[in-house]
């Protein structure tokens, strides 16, 4: 399609800056990372971008607009997997996204109508009932992400969630947004082998790379989500071997903490 791509370190937005060329026409980040839980800074990238007549994309699915909205900020484009926190249980396949009324109108609405991907009329109601207790669930399990968070930081080597000021950007995750959500990663110094032993130890928590469910849920980027990515690429975003990528669920924080001790121990941990 002609379409050129520039990556760059979205957690400086300098870097933003030096890879504007003059065809440039737009930004698209995601905010927090997956599975790096790396914290953009919206207000700075979108100032950037408006300054110099750049549309903003953002994909907001990790925080929600429960917790975090990028259009106040000044984003020009939001979209969201829908399937995650908005369904909360893993029931359907669906997305969202929200823009300006322009936007909408002469962009969105033209490209669904020549193409066709709408959302079955099922699956949206399924999204719509997920959605009246969104707010619930997510400050919720928000809330238990943080208490365990906690806990694995006196197990593990390296915990990332933005909500702990451990966090290189935790100043900033809290300023931009209401909770950091019930998704974060953490890792560990035995490689594959010791992640993968920790995951066969679970008894209470699921294997599964969904987010957002209901259900505590954790998963090994490098074998899964990002296995199609060459090792080398993955060692540039961050995603090592020993990296495990875990959604904290609604169930009682004191259980997943049990269930989290007994497989660290079992694995060597």
């Amino acid at each position: 399609f002609g379409i050129a791509t520039t990556v760059v370190d979205a957690r400086d937005p300098q870097a933003f800056v030096d890879a504007v060329r003059p065809e440039t026409k737009v930004f698209f980040f995601e905010t927090p990372a997956n599975p790096t839980m790396d914290v953009v800074d919206l207000q700075a990238v979108c100032d950037i971008a408006r300054e110099r007549g750049i549309t903003t994309v953002v994909d907001n699915a990790f925080a929600t607009p429960a917790l975090q909205r990028p259009m106040e900020f000044g984003a020009d484009v939001v979209a969201y997997s829908a399937t995650k926190m908005m369904d909360g249980q893993g029931r359907v396949l669906a997305g969202a996204i929200c823009g300006t009324q322009d936007w909408i109108d002469n962009t969105l609405l033209p490209f669904t109508r020549n193409t066709g991907p709408t959302l079955s009329p099922f699956n949206a109601w399924v999204v719509l009932k997920g959605l009246e207790t969104l707010d619930l669930r997510i400050r919720r399990q928000s809330e238990n992400a943080v208490k365990v968070g906690r806990f694995l930081e006196g197990r593990v080597p390296r915990v990332r969630h933005p909500g702990l000021p451990s966090h290189p950007q935790h100043e900033l995750a809290m300023r931009q947004m209401a909770a950091c959500g019930p998704i974060f990663a953490f890792e560990v110094d035995g490689g594959r082998d010791q992640a993968h032993a920790l995951l066969d130890a679970l008894e209470l928590i699921d294997i599964s790379n969904n987010i957002g469910d209901s259900r505590s849920l954790m998963t090994h980027p490098a074998s899964t989500t990002h296995a199609g990515v060459s090792a080398e690429t993955r060692e540039e975003m961050g995603i090592g071997e020993g990296m495990l990528r875990f959604n904290v669920g609604l169930e009682d924080a004191d259980d997943v903490i049990a269930d989290l001790d007994q497989a660290l121990a079992r694995a060597g941990l």
